[in-house]
């Protein structure tokens, strides 16, 4: 296949091309957090505050726009800004970027026009084959998912020299999903977004750390007629009022002056940043659920937009805490549990018949994870996630403080505080989901209350049945009455809030609110057809969140590696061997 042409448009000063590296006035870190920085702690029950993506309404051109790297048409400079770029896991508690970061969009009736203005002391660059590994040097990426349901994206990688690195990742890389287009991948495609034109105007000299550069503006168009081919809504793409999933992504390196010159590109200084237009909550770009919004708009740039199209993130109200909220008395690092006995976690749990259950398939990934028959022995599920109040008995019962992690203290997704002598629940807080966990704390955690994660099996059996039930609570779709998910309400609400949603054997929360975690990572089912040497992701999670689209919300959508975040939980389980079950 052809390569389509790309068009690089590059100004430059003096280019002593690959011997440097920048200087930078602190070590990268990938989880650097703001000096200082501590979470409010509320005194009184308090609304959680929503949290939402960034979005940016794009508006029509008002004359041609030349890909050249300039941005001096009249629509460019009537077109706004976004937000600067911020940390990838938050505009607060994490570290402010040092170098700013914007970027502006256009659309006409052929293409949709992206522009990308970053602050740079130190340009440098190195890679100039196109589809390398562009990521080695600084850089600045585009995920565009445009039906928004995190499968059939496209990620555009594009360094200062204007090299690309285009692929489409016909579902997560989290999922197992092999990029078209990556050069090391033996199961890869060939894959070329058509049409994309690209140029770059380098405001300064490449890799000399001996003087102080301006900035480098990227600009870069994408057909529509490309863009639709990775679209399955079945819906008009360039039309007013469309919405797109997207993110844009900065890397920056932490190049160490005194590597200069530079013998080895692959030795860059250590971890590098990650800043993005819309925080993602977590340290992964892959997690295209959490992306910002983009809204077309029909109107020329430079008028006003309707007003509907500014109003995508209508929250709807968080349901009432089911139970009266009782905040304990602080119990001190290493006591005892305050659980009484096992007895009261027992009948806090669901018992699953035993035998033979279908599994799968997974309706966005068939081949990988088809249908087939598995064999189970009777099991007892937790009848909710673990909730904050339940894992802050935990951590003071164990002093296991490496099982904390500081965004527990987020009062608005999740609420515990740690102090010097105990770990106190926010007030009103301990009845939601706790969140911020990953596998290890999370069979920590059911190891101290007699349990086990549930296996991926187990979890899909308790939400599905033996009738193989689409949801929990049957067939119909999920509402703002039955789940939370895709932003509805903008955080996780207190386990129990839906009873519209509990399975029939009575299990609540299987599906949105937090995702869970199961045992094990990401992996093709034993009865796949597909290729054995497909790779093996990161930790499984099942159900969905409260972010998470409709489209990944059936009982048999296999998650995977969405990091210690806001967005994932777990609950136990426990062989029925073990107690009796209700």
């Amino acid at each position: 296949m052809t390569r389509p042409r790309r068009y690089s448009a590059v100004a430059l000063g003096l280019a002593a091309l690959s011997i440097l590296v920048a200087t930078v006035p602190t070590s990268a870190a990938n989880f650097d957090r703001a000096p200082g920085f501590t979470y409010p702690l509320p005194t009184e029950p308090t609304p959680p505050k929503p949290f939402r993506p960034e979005h940016y309404i794009v508006q029509r051109t008002i004359d041609p726009i030349v890909v050249d790297g300039r941005l001096d048409e009249s629509s460019w400079s009537q077109a706004e800004w976004t937000v600067d770029f911020v940390h990838i896991h938050s505009a607060t508690a994490y570290a402010r970027p040092l170098y700013r970061t914007r970027a502006r969009m256009l659309w006409d009736d052929d293409h949709l026009y992206a522009a990308v203005e970053l602050e740079e002391p130190h340009l440098v660059a190195h890679v100039t084959i196109d589809d390398e590994e562009i990521y080695d040097d600084n850089d600045i990426e585009l995920f565009i998912d445009v039906d928004g349901d995190a499968q059939n994206y496209i990620e555009l990688e594009f360094n200062a020299l204007g090299t690309v690195w285009d692929m489409l990742l016909p579902k997560e890389y989290n999922r197992g999903g092999l990029p078209f287009s990556h050069p090391r991948e033996e199961l890869s495609q060939p894959w070329d977004l058509a049409g994309l034109r690209v140029a770059v105007r380098a405001e300064g000299s490449f890799n000399y750390p001996f003087d102080t550069d301006d900035r480098w503006v990227i600009e870069f168009s994408m057909p529509w007629a490309s863009l639709e081919a990775t679209d399955y809504s079945g819906e008009p793409l360039a039309v007013d009022g469309r919405v797109i999933r997207a993110n844009f992504s900065r890397v920056q390196h932490p190049w160490s002056r005194e590597t200069w010159p530079i013998m080895d590109w692959e030795d860059r200084g250590g971890p590098a940043w990650d800043w993005t237009w819309s925080p993602v909550l977590v340290y992964n770009m892959h997690v295209a659920e959490t992306w910002g919004r983009l809204v077309l708009s029909d109107r020329p740039v430079g008028s006003v937009a309707a007003e509907s199209l500014t109003k995508i993130f209508d929250f709807v109200p968080a349901p009432p805490v089911p139970v009266q909220d009782s905040q304990p008395a602080p119990v001190l690092i290493g006591a005892t549990s305050p659980r009484p006995a096992s007895d009261e976690m027992i009948r806090s749990m669901i018992r699953i018949e035993g035998g033979a259950y279908t599994i799968g398939p997974d309706p966005t990934d068939a081949i990988a994870s088809p249908e087939g028959q598995v064999t189970v022995e009777d099991f007892l599920i937790d009848r909710y996630e673990v909730t904050v109040g339940q894992y802050a008995d935990f951590l003071n019962a164990t002093g296991k403080f490496g099982h904390y992690h500081p965004d527990m203290a987020d009062p608005d997704l999740c609420g515990i505080v740690r102090t010097e002598s105990a770990f106190i629940v926010v007030p009103g807080r301990s009845r939601y989901p706790v969140v911020y966990v990953d596998q290890q704390d999370a069979a920590a955690y059911a190891e101290w209350a007699g349990k086990r994660l549930l296996t991926e099996f187990e979890w899909e059996i308790a939400a599905r049945g033996r009738e193989t039930r689409l949801y929990p609570w049957g067939e119909a779709a999920p509402t703002n009455e039955r789940t939370n998910f895709d932003f509805r309400v903008g955080h996780p609400a207190p386990v129990g809030s839906y009873p519209a949603g509990r399975s029939p054997e009575g299990v609540d929360d299987l599906v949105g609110n937090v995702w869970e975690l199961v045992e094990g990572s990401w992996t093709i089912y034993p009865w796949s057809d597909v290729d054995p040497r497909s790779p093996t992701r990161g930790p499984l999670t099942r159900g969905g969140s409260w972010v998470t689209p409709v489209s990944n919300l059936a009982s048999s959508y296999r998650g995977a590696w969405k990091g210690n975040s806001a967005m994932v939980g777990f609950r136990c389980a426990m062989d029925v061997s073990k107690g009796d079950g209700p």
